[in-house]
C-alpha cells in the first residue's frame, strides 16, 4: 500500500490530483469500521453528472464514523484516469474555500460543483442543507459573465480614445485652472499699477469669483449631461471663455474686471471644465488617477505659460494687448480639445437627477467635504500672494516676483504626476491625498520665517510641489466616496460647490488680513497654514472612520 497522504476539509468538499500525491488506499480512523458504499466519480473532462449509485472502484467507500465523531467524512483517492471521493469526517480546512489555510498545498483541478453530485441519500438533513451552503458560496464560475445593467458598459480604461481625452481634458484645464494659477500676475499687477487705489481684498475678489465658479457650476454642468447636453456646455463654455479673455482686455476699471474677468470668465471656465472632466472619468476606472493627474496638470503648464506671456509682453506692449494674445492662446489649444472630446458610446446618462440626501447621513463622505472645504481655503493663498510677497516684503523687481509664481507653478507639474501614479500603482487617491496636504501646510508656515530671495525661491518650489497631490486627486478622492455610479455626479458637483466657497473666500480673506496688519503677511500666511492643517487633518478622519487605521488601498 502507498504511504497515505490526505487533505481534508471541514464541512465540505476538496478536489485532488496526482500531483496531491493521493493515497488509493483505504484511509482508517480511529476505531472506524469499514462499510463500502456505492459513491459517484468525477471526470474533470466531462461536464455531465454521474449517477450516485455507481461504484468506481473496489477500494471506492465511505467510511463510517467512529463513536467520538458526530458526521461522516468525505475521503479522495486520485489515480491518472480517475477520481473517487469517499465521505468520511475532517479536521483541517481547504484553503481553496477561503475558510483556513490547508495542511498541504491545493490541487491544481478545479471544483465545480454544477458539475459534480454527492450521493446526498446518505447524508443528513443538517448535512445536505450545509453542503448545498458550501455549493452555492463557491459555484459561481469565472467564465459566466457576470450581469450588468442594460446600458452600461465598463470604462475602456485604456485605449486611443481614451487617452486622447486626457489630452483633452490637460488642454481644457491648461485654460480653465490655468489661467487663475497665474491671477498672481495679476493680482501684482492691479495692485501697483493698474488698481492701486483698492485693497489686495478687493483685487482678490476677482481671481476669487473665477475659481469658485469653476467649481459652483458643476452643480449646473451634472444634470446638464445627465439629460444629454453635453455639447452645449462643452462649446458653450469654451466659447464663453475665449470671448470672456479678450473682454477683459478692454476693461480698465475694478467692476468692470470683477464682471469680466471674474464671473464671466468664470463661468466659461466652469462649463468647460466641469463637463471636460466628467466625460474624461467616464473612460477610466483602474487607471482614473493617472488620467487625472494628466489632466490636472494643465493647470501646471497654464500657471507656466500664461506669467511667461505677461513677464515678457506685458512691459514691452502694454496690458491689453498682453490680454489679447492669452486669449488667442486660448482660442488655439481649445480647439483640438472640442474636436476630441465627445460622450463615451454605451454610456448613457442617467435622465432625472435627484439629490442625493443620504449622503448627509454619510459620516466619512461628510468628513471629506469638511477637509477639502478647509483645504482649498488656503491652498490657493500662495499662488495668489507670493508675486506681491516678493515685491512688497523682500523689494524685488516685478521680473522676480513674477518668476516665484513661475517656479511655483514649474515645480506643480511633476506633483501633479507622481502622486497619481504612487495612487494607481500603490496606496489609492485618499491615502495619497492626506500626506501632501500635510506638507502643503507645512510649507505654508515654512514661508513665514522666509527672509531672502533663494529662501522664498525653495519654498515656493516645495509648496507648488505638494500643493498639487491635493489639486490633482481630490476628483479621484471625491469619486472614491460615491456608493454607486448613479450618485457620482451628484456627489461630486455637491462637493465641488462646497471647495467653490473655499476658493472664493479664502484669497480676500487673506487679502483682508494683509490689509489689517498694514501690509503685513503674517496673520494671512497663519490662516492659510491652519487651513490647510485643519483640513488634512479632516481627510484623515475621513479615511480612519471609512477604512479604519489598518493598510489598506483607500
Amino acid at each position: 500500500m502507498s504511504t497515505r497522504k490526505s487533505t481534508f476539509i471541514n464541512q465540505g468538499v476538496y478536489l485532488a490530483d496526482i500531483e496531491s500525491n493521493a493515497s488509493l488506499g483505504s484511509f482508517e480512523l480511529n476505531g472506524a469500521r469499514d462499510r463500502p458504499y456505492p459513491v459517484p466519480q468525477y471526470d474533470p473532462q466531462s461536464s455531465l453528472d454521474i449517477p450516485s449509485n455507481v461504484c468506481t472502484k473496489a477500494n471506492a467507500r465511505i467510511e463510517a464514523p467512529s463513536i467520538h465523531t458526530s458526521r461522516p467524512k468525505l475521503l479522495h483517492s486520485a489515480s491518472r484516469n480517475s477520481t473517487n471521493w469517499y465521505y468520511g469526517n475532517s479536521t483541517k480546512v481547504s484553503s481553496q474555500l477561503g475558510i483556513e489555510k490547508a495542511e498541504r498545498r491545493r490541487s491544481r483541478l478545479s471544483f465545480t460543483p454544477s458539475v459534480f453530485q454527492i450521493g446526498t441519500e446518505f447524508l443528513s438533513t443538517e448535512q445536505t442543507k450545509e453542503l448545498e451552503r458550501l455549493k452555492d458560496a463557491i459555484s459561481e464560475n469565472p467564465e459566466t459573465p457576470r450581469k450588468v445593467p442594460t446600458g452600461y458598459t465598463e470604462p475602456p480604461d485604456g485605449g486611443a480614445m481614451a487617452w486622447a481625452h486626457t489630452v483633452a481634458g490637460h488642454l481644457v484645464v491648461f485654460n480653465a485652472q490655468g489661467l487663475n494659477m497665474s491671477y498672481g500676475i495679476f493680482q501684482a499687477y492691479y495692485q501697483n499699477v493698474m488698481l492701486p487705489t483698492n485693497s489686495p481684498a478687493q483685487i482678490a475678489w476677482i481671481g476669487s469669483f473665477q475659481i469658485f465658479l469653476l467649481f459652483f457650476m458643476s452643480i449646473i454642468v451634472s444634470p446638464l449631461l445627465d439629460k444629454g447636453y453635453f455639447r452645449l456646455c462643452f462649446n458653450g463654455g469654451s466659447a464663453i471663455l475665449v470671448m470672456s479673455v479678450v473682454m477683459t482686455s478692454f476693461c480698465t476699471q475694478w467692476w468692470q474686471l470683477l464682471v469680466i474677468q471674474g464671473i464671466l470668465t468664470g463661468v466659461g471656465m466652469g462649463l468647460a471644465f466641469g463637463s471636460g472632466v466628467i466625460i474624461l472619468m467616464s473612460y477610466f476606472s483602474k487607471h482614473m488617477g493617472v488620467a487625472t493627474g494628466i489632466a490636472a496638470a494643465g493647470s501646471s503648464t497654464g500657471g507656466i505659460f500664461f506669467p511667461l506671456i505677461a513677464e515678457k509682453l506685458i512691459f514691452n506692449i502694454g496690458y491689453a494687448w498682453t490680454v489679447r494674445v492669452m486669449a488667442l492662446v486660448v482660442l488655439l489649444t481649445l480647439i483640438p480639445a472640442n474636436i476630441i472630446a465627445r460622450e463615451r458610446p454605451g454610456h448613457k446618462s442617467r435622465g432625472k437627477t435627484t439629490m442625493d440626501w443620504s449622503a448627509f447621513r454619510d459620516v466619512p463622505y461628510l468628513l471629506m467635504m469638511a477637509g477639502m472645504f478647509f483645504s482649498f481655503l488656503g491652498i490657493y493663498f500662495g499662488f495668489y500672494y507670493i508675486a506681491t510677497f516678493g515685491e512688497a516684503v523682500l523689494h524685488l523687481s516685478p521680473s522676480d516676483s513674477t518668476s516665484l509664481l513661475i517656479a511655483m507653478n514649474a515645480a506643480n507639474l511633476p506633483g501633479r504626476f507622481f502622486p497619481a501614479l504612487i495612487s494607481d500603482a500603490c496606496i489609492g487617491p485618499l491615502n495619497t491625498i492626506v500626506p501632501a496636504t500635510f506638507l502643503a501646510a507645512m510649507q505654508i508656515f515654512i514661508w513665514i520665517g522666509s527672509t531672502t530671495h533663494n529662501s522664498l525661491l525653495v519654498i515656493a518650489c516645495l509648496y507648488g510641489f505638494s500643493a498639487a497631490g491635493l489639486q490633482s486627486l481630490y476628483s479621484a478622492t471625491i469619486f472614491s466616496f460615491a456608493p454607486d455610479a448613479s450618485k457620482v455626479g451628484i456627489r461630486m458637483a455637491t462637493v465641488f460647490v462646497v471647495i467653490g466657497v473655499a476658493c472664493l473666500t479664502g484669497a480676500p480673506i487673506g487679502g483682508a488680513l494683509i490689509g489689517s496688519d498694514g501690509g503685513g503677511y503674517f496673520y494671512a500666511q497663519l490662516f492659510a497654514g491652519c487651513s490647510i492643517l485643519l483640513g488634512a487633518t479632516l481627510l484623515l478622519a475621513a479615511r480612519v472612520v471609512k477604512s479604519g487605521w489598518l493598510p489598506q488601498r483607500v
